[in-house]
């Protein structure tokens, strides 16, 4: 019974006479150090973790390009849905009398080359075309909405549909760039052609292991 209430006395720190052939400053001394180990290996085991490789990797994927990827993408996303709305509802709009008005009013000569060009490829823009054209600008804005999201919230599959959507447009844009070059033409081609390399230069060091 003595024995136990020291045994308990000691456990917190206080002072009590010799404990199995110890003195009364060893037998507190060696439960203190007992003690305090037990609390140094057990102590804040959260912050033990946020320092694993789980900080390393939220670290790298931390890139101050990508807001700006997102905002390129999202300022597409809204003048194509414009455009898609605008083609969608003046389906029987007289294009070629609005295009006239449009450069006259931003002072561009009608009578011009690449604005008589446009003109006239408006001349055969009926309503069905207007449709189609008007639909598939609503859906790629859609597309490009959806991926300025996930590039803006670091999420991986944005990346890879951001990836994949672009690359797939290199061959009709290289297609058109070869038909009617403008500088307008190859300033977009450059420019998704480094988008789609940065992205992938991230995602392949994202699989690499830590």
């Amino acid at each position: 019974m003595v024995k136990a209430v020291n045994t308990l006395v000691v456990w917190h720190g206080y002072p009590t006479p010799a404990v199995e052939g110890r003195t009364p400053g060893q037998a507190t001394e060696g439960v203190m150090v007992q003690h305090g180990s037990h609390e140094h290996t057990g102590a804040h085991p959260a912050s033990a973790r946020r320092g694993e490789p789980g900080g390393k990797q939220e670290g790298a994927q931390q890139s101050k390009l990508l807001p700006y990827l997102a905002a390129e993408r999202v300022l597409r996303a809204v003048v194509l849905i414009g455009i898609g709305l605008i083609l969608l509802t003046h389906m029987h709009a007289d294009w070629v009398d609005i295009a006239h008005r449009l450069a006259e009013r931003t002072g561009l000569d009608p009578s011009r080359n690449e604005t008589g060009k446009v003109i006239t490829r408006l001349g055969g823009f009926g309503s069905q075309q207007a449709v189609r054209d008007g639909v598939i600008a609503v859906g790629y804005g859609l597309l490009e909405a959806v991926e300025g999201y996930g590039l803006l919230r670091r999420r991986p599959w944005g990346e890879y549909l951001t990836v994949s959507s672009t690359a797939l447009l290199f061959i009709p844009e290289i297609q058109e760039l070869v038909k009617r070059p403008t500088d307008l033409k190859i300033v977009g081609l450059a420019l998704n052609i480094i988008i789609v390399v940065y992205l992938i230069i991230r995602l392949l060091r994202r699989r690499k292991p830590h």
